[in-house]
């Protein structure tokens, strides 16, 4: 029993592994840039982690971007996926189920856009 009792702690105090890090997928070949607007997303830090959080999951999505002051996102995708319209209803559709009203605002982005890459 008592040469057991070492194993038994060795095996109580090993750690799990990390998960794997997250990468950054690769720059598509041409970006499309859109604004979108989000009534509700008036928060400076969750607001913006909660929007990442949702978008994460919507393979289209390769950068973001927010200003919390004019309540707007600011997402980038790979443009041969299609139209603005068509590509951005996932996003739309996950920005409201984080708790926002989002529309389609702009097919374009304002100059001076800080965007992070989304890293899956």
């Amino acid at each position: 029993m008592k040469a057991l009792l070492p194993l038994l702690l060795a095996c109580s105090t090993a750690q799990p592994p990390p998960p794997p890090a997250k990468v950054a997928p690769p720059r598509p070949a041409q970006l499309q840039h859109v604004t979108i607007k989000a009534l509700g997303m008036y928060c400076e830090e969750t607001c913006p982690l909660k929007v990442r959080m949702a978008l994460a999951d919507v393979p289209a999505v390769y950068e973001l971007g927010f200003d919390t002051a004019h309540e707007s996102i600011f997402v980038s995708y790979d443009a041969t996926l299609g139209a603005a319209k068509q590509v951005t209803r996932p996003m739309l559709a996950a920005i409201k189920s984080a708790g926002f009203d989002p529309w389609l605002a702009k097919e374009s982005w304002p100059d001076q856009v800080d965007a992070q890459v989304v890293r899956r």
